[in-house]
């Protein structure tokens, strides 16, 4: 978050942490460039009161890396709205920006970018594997390769790109498994219970961790195991595990 109010920045950090976000702030445009080049964030708002012509600048830069950017400003001009938009921004808040309405932008934006076509020579990190794109395959950790149905990939790629937050049941019903309802928690259930045995399975160190009214999250099977000693066993799943979709 970049804006020159330390106070507010330190209010949208607090809020943002119960949704699973984590907010690096910074007071200034130089210090949100030097800043953004060591952490990589998903997304960046900027306060646009730092002057029109830097700010698009700024967006330039960032739609250069890739990195999106929501604008916030005190202006209700549309001619600052249509400006920031063509610069690449994905979104445009007025201030007071009302927090629970960036909550909900932000997880429409994280579902639709769960969605995104994916690079087929992808890997992403999980834990001491990597999931491999293309090939919907859990590789490394001492242990032969462990193939994920496509809705176990879907769920376990989710979980990767919130990096630690909570997916919500209803997210999971609809994106992994297609349902517009938000009663199919039996179906949640089992899909998570299928990828609990590959992550394991795989020797990942990974485990999908249940948090009560809330969702999933993704964390380290030494933080869990503390709580449950045998959640991960049996070691070899059963058939059903490796049932396709």
């Amino acid at each position: 978050m970049v804006d020159e109010s330390s106070a507010l920045r330190k209010i949208f950090s607090t809020y943002l942490a119960q949704f699973g976000w984590a907010v690096e702030g910074s007071g200034s445009l130089i210090e949100a460039r030097a800043q953004i080049g060591k952490s990589r964030p998903d997304v960046v708002l900027v306060a646009l009161e730092f002057g029109a012509d830097e700010v698009f600048a700024f967006l330039d830069e960032l739609r250069g890396e890739r990195i999106e950017s929501v604008i916030m400003s005190e202006s209700t001009r549309v001619q600052d709205r249509i400006a920031c938009l063509e610069r690449g921004a994905m979104d445009f808040m007025s201030k007071p920006v009302d927090l629970r309405e960036l909550v909900l932008r932000l997880k429409r934006r994280s579902r639709e970018t769960s969605k995104s076509v994916l690079p087929s020579n992808m890997e992403l990190p999980c834990g001491r594997v990597v999931l491999d794109i293309a090939s919907r395959v859990l590789r490394g950790g001492g242990s032969r390769p462990v193939e994920l149905t496509p809705s176990e990939f879907r769920l376990l790629y989710i979980l990767l790109r919130n990096k630690g937050g909570i997916v919500e049941r209803s997210l999971i019903a609809r994106d992994v498994l297609g349902h517009s309802e938000t009663n199919h928690s039996r179906s949640v259930d089992v899909m998570v219970s299928k990828l609990r045995r590959k992550l394991a399975l795989s020797g990942s160190g990974r485990f999908v961790r249940n948090v009560r009214a809330e969702g999933y999250v993704l964390v380290s099977d030494e933080r869990e195991l503390l709580r449950k000693p045998s959640v991960l066993e049996p070691a070899q799943p059963d058939a059903a595990a490796f049932a396709e979709d």
